[in-house]
């Protein structure tokens, strides 16, 4: 018998061991005989035999119901790690369904110009089929991280077939200590068991999306802690996003692998990339808009907003970013009502923030109002408030 196990090496998937059993003259019989789906046939002839018969049978101890059902049970009530896989599949597709999404584009670094740009997506793409390790992905607040991780896990499993690589959101903020065991923890969080998870590691290529390392105010490189690629660890991908307000002078040492040597090694630049996501052009802006004014009933149309966002002054170059782009479209019917000279108007972030929020506040007060499901209690405190 031969037994093949999964390389180590960084770049190729591992593989479930194998064997290659040759033939005997039955000296494994009894071997096959506790064998789950044996017990369950041999259970059934002899439920069989004793119904049809007055008298009770005498039959081996192994083959009895009770001491084997705890047996059944268990494979019954344990589900496998291909139907685990894919209860998350289905509930990831339904979580990460976007009903606005504009593809962003990228530059190569901080310091790269501004026409100098990429479709991210397709950069990520490149990067899971190369044999690189960490993928950063740079942007201000508000300038769309979260949102294209999540498009992109929704494409990942959209595409996923059972063999390939799963992808695994995580919410860094949302996991405690994720300098340890983070993989695992997310894996729990999923409800997976301890013998899925340590199948999983043994023999499965993970794509870590890990957004907000920002808000989690990690200081360390998440992948060296968790020994992320090292013999007898966890084999994945790390897509990481962190706003770039947070970084610091030498960023890099904190997401950059190591060599294949571990602590030996210092980082290695040609495990690692990053791509820092570009502000909106108008194409996009107005893409945006059009995608947003069908969502639910509007007086205004496309033209009109696109009207509103380049007659306002400086309006148009602040709603470059994604988020700002979102409060000015909410803000914009309340700002410009009963106002003729639009050029004469002037909009500040701060403005588009609080015109959101009050409109945030109204709609959910209505929404509130109309539900009947409040408690007294409940009732109460709202009509305080």
């Amino acid at each position: 018998m031969t037994k093949t196990t999964r390389s180590t090496s960084p770049g190729s998937p591992p593989q479930p061991a194998t064997q290659q059993c040759q033939p005997n003259s039955g000296q494994d019989d009894d071997n096959q005989s506790t064998s789950p789906r044996r017990i369950h046939k041999r259970v059934k002839f002899n439920n069989m035999s004793q119904s049809s018969s007055s008298k009770p049978k005498t039959t081996n101890s192994q083959s009895t119901l009770p001491e084997l059902s705890p047996i059944l049970a268990h494979m019954h009530k344990k589900p496998s790690l291909k139907y685990r896989l894919r209860e998350l599949r289905t509930l990831r597709l339904e979580q990460t369904h976007q009903a606005v999404y504009i593809p962003p584009m990228a530059k190569p670094s901080l310091k790269a110009k501004d026409d100098d740009v990429f479709p991210l997506m397709e950069k990520a793409q490149d990067f899971l089929e190369s044999e690189q390790q960490v993928m950063l992905v740079l942007g201000d607040s508000g300038a769309g991280k979260s949102t294209f991780n999540r498009h992109l896990e929704r494409r990942l499993w959209s595409d996923y077939k059972p063999g390939k690589p799963i992808p695994l959101f995580i919410n860094l903020p949302a996991i405690d200590r994720p300098d340890q065991d983070l993989v695992a923890k997310q894996l729990k969080f999923h409800n997976f068991s301890d013998d899925q998870i340590q199948e999983i590691k043994l023999y499965s290529q993970l794509i870590l999306i890990c957004d907000g390392h920002d808000e989690s105010q990690q200081l360390v490189n998440l992948h060296r802690t968790n020994s992320l690629n090292k013999p007898g660890q966890w084999y994945t991908k790390m897509i990481i996003s962190c706003r770039t307000q947070f970084l610091g002078p030498d960023y890099h040492s904190n997401f950059m692998p190591q060599g294949e040597r571990g602590h030996y090694d210092g980082p290695s630049p040609n495990l690692f990339q990053e791509a820092v996501i570009a502000l909106f052009s108008k194409a996009q802006i107005e893409s945006y808009v059009g995608q947003y004014v069908p969502l639910e009933p509007r007086t205004w149309n496309t033209n009109d907003y696109m009207d509103r966002l380049t007659t306002i002054p400086n309006l148009l170059e602040l709603v470059r970013n994604p988020l700002l782009l979102s409060l000015a479209l909410e803000a914009l019917p309340g700002v410009t009502e009963g106002k003729w000279d639009l050029s004469a108007i002037k909009i500040t972030r701060v403005q588009l923030y609080d015109t959101f929020v009050n409109h945030w506040l109204d709609v959910n007060k209505r929404r509130l109002e109309r539900n009947d499901a409040l408690s007294m209690d409940d009732r109460d405190m709202f009509n305080q408030l």
